[in-house]
């Protein structure tokens, strides 16, 4: 039992090892999760064309177009995805400011309203042209949440955000940084 889970995890540090080298054009995902069905919101590094790479942050809303769920059968779904990604670094420790900066945003007074540089999707996990994304601060029942608001695809789409999730993404990409320190 010990040299299996001795081997898995000198396999885990190798694939993690090799890693490292982003393609271009591609996500190398850092951080991911779901607040509800609908919110998502994930950390990633992201190659250019120029070979310039960056930390983004992928604010979605997903609708479930059509859901099919039977027992004889393997459940379906067919789901819309609106997105668009946050710039929040050129490296983990601004990207780790960005997202220390959201929690003082939520302590801000409900009603205040922030606008960040980000890209549209343009399909196939790719970013696109550059927008802003407006930001509100808004008063719940159960505290405070930001709600980000973006053009997606001609409409405009809205997403909100929790304190846990800002904190849990914080945990995420600190872990991250100690497997990848050079990062």
């Amino acid at each position: 039992m010990k040299k299996l889970l001795f081997t898995l995890a000198f396999s885990l540090l190798a694939v993690c090892s090799f890693a490292q080298n982003i393609p271009v054009g591609m996500r190398f995902e850092v951080a991911e999760i779901e607040e509800d069905e609908q919110s998502q919101f994930s950390i990633f590094k992201y190659k250019d064309d120029d070979g310039s790479v960056a930390y983004y942050m992928s604010v979605a809303y997903r609708l479930n177009v059509l859901g099919i769920f039977r027992d004889d059968i393997t459940s379906m779904t067919i789901d819309h995805l609106d997105e668009t990604s946050l710039y929040i670094g050129a490296d983990s420790d601004e990207a780790m400011a960005f997202l220390d900066g959201l929690l003082d945003l939520l302590d801000g007074a409900p009603g205040t309203v922030a606008e960040f540089e980000c890209r549209k999707s343009a399909g196939a996990e790719r970013l696109g042209e550059y927008s802003t994304a407006t930001c509100i601060v808004m008063k719940r029942l159960f505290g405070k949440r930001l709600k980000f608001v973006f053009e997606s695809r001609n409409r405009t789409a809205e997403t909100e955000m929790t304190r846990s999730a800002i904190k849990s993404l914080i945990s995420t990409l600190k872990f991250n940084k100690t497997l990848h320190p050079d990062w």
